[in-house]
């Protein structure tokens, strides 16, 4: 494959951000920052905040929009990779100013290995269930295979992590 050349990865949950974020120096993990500065998480443990997913109560922050924003355009002056969850308004930010990104999603296949990763990271069965419906994992397949706004995409096999193709991007 290609090397990547952008600052963002856009993708869904359960791929490996966090890990990859704290393993490799050159990635961001920008929803572990936006959650845990909009709900006010900063003393929460990792496995608290997985825990409290889809029930994390009322956001403390109200800026957290701008907040991730100042971010987003720090990781490009510090030349980092940012990862984000596939969010419209912060795609919106990434086009319009002209940021490509990488979309990188699980392939249809993969539900039921999906579902058991949020169940070991210690997700809330809503939040699960809410991921990995299948009627919504359909559609969020879909969704990203006809994403034509991405300048790369990369669909994850069975058993595949970020981490696992964290030397393509440059």
């Amino acid at each position: 494959m290609e090397k990547i050349k952008c600052n963002f990865i856009v993708c869904g949950p359960a791929v490996g951000k966090t890990y990859l974020a704290e393993h490799d120096s050159r990635f961001i993990d920008l929803d572990e920052m936006k959650a845990t500065y909009k709900y006010g998480l900063e003393k929460k443990s990792r496995i608290q905040k997985e825990r409290g997913k889809a029930n994390r109560g009322s956001a403390v922050n109200f800026d957290s929009y701008e907040y991730i924003t100042k971010i987003i355009d720090k990781v490009i002056l510090d030349k980092k990779i940012g990862m984000l969850s596939f969010n419209e308004k912060l795609l919106k930010y990434l086009l319009d100013n002209n940021i490509s990104y990488c979309l990188v999603y699980p392939s249809k296949e993969c539900r039921l290995e999906y579902t058991q990763r949020m169940k070991t990271r210690g997700n809330n069965e809503i939040f699960i269930s809410k991921m990995t419906d299948l009627d919504v994992w359909n559609e969020f397949y879909n969704k990203n295979i006809n994403d034509s706004r991405a300048k790369y995409k990369i669909e994850l096999e069975k058993g595949k992590y970020l981490s696992d193709i964290k030397d393509y991007f440059v």
